[in-house]
């Protein structure tokens, strides 16, 4: 598949790729859901260090510049949909995807020992997950309610576990305080539960990449996988740059189509020059888009494949291939939570 339609120079000098032993960086710090999807990826591989970086682009550095082999980072969630600067990071850097776990996101009320439900003023978390719960505190909290004399404040932070620490450490001069976040996070940081699984949905689900250099070390190397996952999906990611013609996306997606291959996302980014320009794209004009695709790897092998790329190839300016890897998600119907089914901790409100 190397060609000049989809390969690109790396920004970075190859003196500097370096893997420098066994390291998988991700984002955040322990108690975030991050943290929950590394282990899942290397819990039983213990050689391997997880270290926490502070933003995606740390974790796409880390790996460039061989401080890790191997990094892991969100790229979709079933409510709030796509975190697109992981799909600019992708395109910026020369690495593959090595796998893709969904990891079931179950979010917690919770705060220090001596507060109950009727307590709470404050409600602390990343404004994404304060609107996933939504619900749940505009239903659940006395402080929640049209009639309360004293409303609910949200606080966002950059993370969960930023507002699991701030709640932790108290400082809230008018009532009590709350974070939502992990389980985990709740115990690192000494908190009660107050209610558990408190999202909007039933089921919320984050799906995290695991990628590494595209010829680094860990490109030799059986990737990582839960053991616990019996049969999981193959899949491939790619990124097209089309022409700005009528039909141009059908006939892309019609090489698919005719070759019976499951088309799982299409995704839409605007053609970032200044980052990582395809080297034929240098004309490319405001609300010029490229366009990323995931697809289910076709049941007969190599030979489809390569005749599939070949036809690819013919009706794209440019591709970039970011690899084939195993998935593993859940297929669970979206339903609106019941409150019957959460559990709460801490009855006196």
């Amino acid at each position: 598949m190397d060609s000049n339609h989809q390969s690109v120079p790396a920004m970075e000098p190859p003196s500097k790729r370096r893997d420098r032993g066994e390291t998988a960086v991700y984002i955040g710090e322990e108690g975030s859901l991050a943290h929950v999807a590394i282990g899942r990826f290397f819990n039983h591989l213990p050689q391997f260090k997880q270290k926490g970086v502070k933003s995606f682009a740390a974790a796409f550095k880390a790996v460039v510049n061989g401080e890790a082999m191997y990094g892991v980072v969100p790229i979709e969630n079933s409510a709030s949909g796509t975190l697109h600067s992981t799909y600019d990071l992708l395109l910026q850097h020369d690495v593959v995807i090595a796998g893709e776990l969904g990891v079931r996101e179950v979010y917690c009320l919770c705060g220090r020992p001596d507060v109950t439900l009727a307590d709470v003023r404050y409600v602390l978390s990343h404004p994404n997950i304060l609107s996933a719960c939504s619900a749940f505190l505009e239903t659940r909290l006395p402080a929640g309610s049209p009639r309360a004399l004293a409303p609910l404040e949200m606080i966002s932070t950059i993370s969960t576990t930023e507002a699991a620490r701030k709640v932790s450490q108290g400082g809230f001069a008018l009532g009590a305080a709350c974070a939502i976040a992990t389980k985990e996070a709740a115990t690192k940081h000494e908190l009660s539960v107050l209610a558990e699984d408190i999202g909007n949905d039933a089921f919320l689900e984050t799906r995290y990449i695991l990628f590494h250099l595209r010829n680094g070390e860990a490109s030799k190397l059986p990737p990582p996988f839960p053991r616990d996952v019996l049969s999981p999906l193959r899949k491939r990611s790619a990124c097209f740059a089309l022409s700005n013609e009528p039909g141009a996306i059908f006939k892309l997606l019609a090489c698919w189509a005719l070759r019976s291959i499951d088309v799982l996302k299409v995704e839409t980014r605007p053609l970032a020059l200044g980052l990582r320009a395809p080297p034929n794209l240098t004309k490319a004009r405001l609300w010029d888009y490229l366009f990323y695709v995931d697809y289910a790897m076709p049941a007969d092998g190599e030979n489809s494949e390569a005749r599939l790329w070949d036809a690819l190839a013919e009706f794209s300016l440019w591709h970039r291939d970011f690899g084939a890897y195993s998935s593993q998600v859940t297929r669970a119907e979206k339903t609106p939570q019941e409150w019957s089914d959460m559990i709460d901790l801490m009855t006196k409100s």
